[in-house]
């Protein structure tokens, strides 16, 4: 039995030796998982986009290209990747006022309400997305709660057609994700030094100057962070275009679960998924590029 321990604490310190062992233990198991559940699983899809689809949504594994030839001569998946990065668009220019201003009052406010207002940013995360999409339904509808209380105020005369358009999804996806852009600002807002405002303002500086001064440049990191997620989390919606937009409402969200469990098509809906998840990446890049994300974050920390 001591062999065995001896044998065993031998291979454990050779093992420990090796440099490629201390880089992967370093970080801790946290580049175990990222290894495990995301390149792993990506390497799967990769290998799969390459494959021949089979009956009955089997996977041929003989190395093809005619999954990206497909999307390359088919205008109408080129189109509705377009359309699916115009309502990302959408969306976060609607939610970037409306969560900007809200994050700021937060911010800066100085009010012993102010954990109950965060706590009630947060609160629609308590309840499931499928939930909080089904009720936009009952808002929504012809005789929901906003058409009824436009008709009882006099307002309109007829129930308006809000629902299953472009406009109830739009509405839907950005109130939803308002709190992704309200949080991060909060965040940046809210390390700003007070005295450095008040001094802006002893040495001449209007609100809106020291606002444009101090404020903005010192938040931009919170804008970043927040126009990240909600272009990324609208842009790859499911369940808003599925349950609340309408017959003309294209993303590639559904259009993919329509290919994988429809269709059977699985080589296909893995290449449209690395198709987009590539032309993601790259505007992403172009916009971090742009922004220069390492200067507004030393800005913000500045």
């Amino acid at each position: 039995m001591s062999t065995e321990r001896a044998r065993f604490g031998r291979v454990r310190d050779r093992v420990m030796e090796s440099d490629l062992v201390r880089l992967l233990l370093a970080p801790g198991l946290g580049i175990g998982w990222v290894l495990l559940f995301l390149f792993l699983p990506m390497t799967v899809i990769v290998v799969i986009s390459f494959s021949v689809p089979g009956d009955f949504g089997n996977v041929i594994y003989e190395f093809t290209l005619a999954n990206y030839e497909r999307f390359w001569e088919a205008d109408v998946y080129k189109n509705i990747i377009f359309e699916s990065l115009v309502y990302g668009v959408v969306v976060t220019l609607l939610a970037l006022p409306l969560g900007y201003t809200v994050g700021y009052f937060l911010g800066r406010s100085k009010t012993d309400w102010k954990w109950v207002l965060l706590g009630l940013v947060v609160l629609q995360y308590w309840v499931p997305f499928i939930i909080r999409t089904y009720a936009w339904i009952i808002v929504l509808s012809n005789n929901g709660v906003l058409n009824q209380l436009l008709l009882d105020i006099g307002v309109i005369g007829s129930p308006l057609d809000i629902m299953y358009t472009d406009y109830s999804m739009i509405l839907g996806l950005t109130v939803s994700l308002l709190p992704f852009m309200i949080l991060p600002v909060y965040v940046s807002v809210s390390t700003i030094e007070e005295d450095q405002i008040h001094a802006a303002k002893t040495l001449g500086a209007t609100d809106f100057r020291a606002f444009r001064e101090i404020t903005l440049p010192q938040s931009l990191p919170g804008i970043v962070s927040g126009i990240l997620f909600v272009f990324i989390i609208s842009a790859g919606a499911f369940l808003a275009p599925t349950l609340l937009g309408g017959p003309s409402t294209r993303m590639i969200a559904p259009v993919i679960e329509t290919v994988f469990i429809l269709d059977f098509n699985w080589p296909f809906a893995a290449a449209l998924s690395l198709i987009y998840f590539g032309i993601i990446g790259v505007l992403l890049y172009l916009f971090t590029r742009r922004v220069d994300l390492e200067e507004a974050l030393e800005t913000g920390v500045a």
